[in-house]
C-alpha cells in the first residue's frame, strides 16, 4: 500500500507537482480533431488542472493556449479565430499557436510591449483523428507512432469514454490488477446473461507481472475447460494500456483532467481479414460511450 504522502506525490497533477511534471513529459490526447470545424473552431479542455482552449485556425493549423488572456483575464474561448491565431474578444490582443503576442490594438505604433508578452501555449499535433498536446519542458519529443495509430491494413475507430471520478493512477492500477476480471467482468456478465463473459469467467491458476521495455507486461494462466497461458499486452509507462479486445487492437490513454477526475480516449484498430491496405479517412469515426447513469436511465 502507498502511504498518503506517496499517493499524493504521484496523483497530484497540477503545475509544479511531481506527478504533473512526470505526465507533462509525455504527449497526451486532449481533443477529437473532427470536433473543431469552421463553424465551431474552439473547444475548452481541462488537462492536469489547467484550463485551456484548443482551436483550429483558418489555415487549418491547431493551437492550444491557456484560457485566460494575460491582459485582463478574459476567456479566449470567446475570442476570434483568425488565419494565424486567436484574438481576445475584449481588447483584441492576438496570439499565435506558440503564445507570441502578434498584435495589440490601441497601443502606440512604435510600442514593443507586445514583444514582451507571452501567453502559455502548448505544441499540438494531429494523428489518426486525435489532437495530442505536449505540456512539458523542451526539447519537445517525437509523438510516438504507436501501431494502431499508423497501420493501414484495417479500420480505425476512436472511442471517448465517460469521465471517471477517480485519479489517473486508480484507472491505470486497475489495469494491472489481473484477477478483478473474474468477478467484475466474468461473474457480472454471466449473472446478467450478457454475452462475452465466458472469456473472463475461467478459473485462474496463476498470474504475474514483469517489467518490459515499455512498462509492465502481465500474464495469466487459466485452468478449467479451456486452459490457456495468456500473455497480456503491456501497460505502457506512464498512463497507456495496449490491449487486444474482441478482435481489435486497442490503445487506451488515461488522461488526468485534475487530481480526482480522468478522461479516457481509446483508439481501436480492426485488421482487414486479408491483410490488404484500406483507404484511411482523415478523421476516423468517433464513438461516444454514455455514462453508466445514462445507460441506466435509458433502460428504466
Amino acid at each position: 500500500m502507498l502511504t498518503k504522502e506517496e499517493n499524493e506525490r504521484i496523483t497530484r497533477v497540477g503545475p509544479g507537482t511531481p506527478g504533473g511534471a512526470l505526465l507533462r513529459r509525455y504527449w497526451q490526447p486532449i481533443a477529437i480533431a473532427s470536433e473543431l470545424t469552421p463553424e465551431r473552431p474552439k473547444q475548452r479542455v481541462t488537462i492536469m488542472g489547467e484550463n485551456l482552449v484548443v482551436y483550429r485556425d483558418k489555415r487549418g493549423g491547431y493551437g492550444c493556449v491557456a484560457e485566460p488572456c494575460p491582459h485582463r483575464g478574459v476567456s479566449l474561448y470567446y475570442g476570434f479565430v483568425e488565419d494565424d491565431g486567436i484574438r481576445c474578444p475584449y481588447h483584441g490582443w492576438k496570439f499565435d499557436a506558440c503564445g507570441r503576442c502578434l498584435e495589440q490594438p490601441f497601443e502606440p505604433a512604435n510600442s514593443t510591449f507586445k514583444d514582451r508578452i507571452r501567453q502559455k501555449a502548448y505544441p499540438v499535433q494531429k494523428m489518426a483523428g486525435l489532437l495530442f498536446a505536449y505540456m512539458g519542458p523542451e526539447p519537445v519529443p517525437l509523438l510516438p507512432r504507436w501501431d494502431v495509430l499508423v497501420r493501414e491494413d484495417g479500420v480505425r475507430t476512436i472511442q471517448v469514454r465517460p469521465t471517471l471520478r477517480c485519479n489517473w493512477l486508480q484507472a491505470q492500477e486497475n489495469t494491472a490488477d489481473t484477477t478483478h476480471t473474474y468477478y467484475l467482468h466474468g461473474h457480472n456478465m454471466a449473472t446478467q446473461g450478457l454475452p462475452g463473459g465466458e472469456f473472463y469467467y475461467r478459473p485462474i491458476e496463476d498470474y504475474g507481472w514483469e517489467l518490459c521495455e515499455w512498462g509492465v507486461a502481465k500474464w495469466c494462466r487459466y485452468g478449467g475447460e479451456y486452459p490457456e497461458l495468456e500473455i497480456r499486452p503491456p501497460l505502457i509507462f506512464p498512463n497507456i494500456l495496449r490491449i487486444p479486445a474482441q478482435g481489435r487492437e486497442c490503445i487506451h490513454w488515461r488522461v488526468p483532467v485534475d487530481d480526482t477526475t480522468t478522461i479516457m480516449y481509446m483508439m481501436a484498430f480492426e485488421p482487414s481479414p486479408d491483410g490488404e491496405r484500406v483507404e484511411q479517412p482523415e478523421d476516423p469515426p468517433v464513438e461516444y460511450l454514455p455514462s453508466p447513469s445514462a445507460r441506466t436511465a435509458s433502460t428504466t
